[in-house]
């Protein structure tokens, strides 16, 4: 694995309404060093930052929370029959 020395930033495929419902915009994608991702609407300058720990831990938790969601209406479903 390459240890990130240096900051690389990627635009996204798609357009997202992040900040304005009606005005979409590719986000940029920034992995810069000391572990943190940064995130920036294109065509704007204000950035918004957060360290990767807190986004990997954010992560578990939205698939943690699915899985419990997805195992409660199952079991909700058996009872039915």
């Amino acid at each position: 694995m390459t240890a990130l020395e240096r900051r690389i930033y990627r635009v996204t495929r798609g357009a997202y309404p992040v900040l304005y419902r009606r005005q979409l915009r590719q986000i940029v994608v920034g992995l810069e060093t000391g572990d943190v991702l940064t995130f920036r609407e294109k065509g704007r300058r204000h950035r918004w930052s957060l360290p990767i720990d807190g986004a990997f831990r954010y992560a578990v938790r939205i698939k943690a929370d699915a899985d419990r969601r997805e195992k409660q209406a199952r079991r909700k479903e058996a009872r039915r029959r």
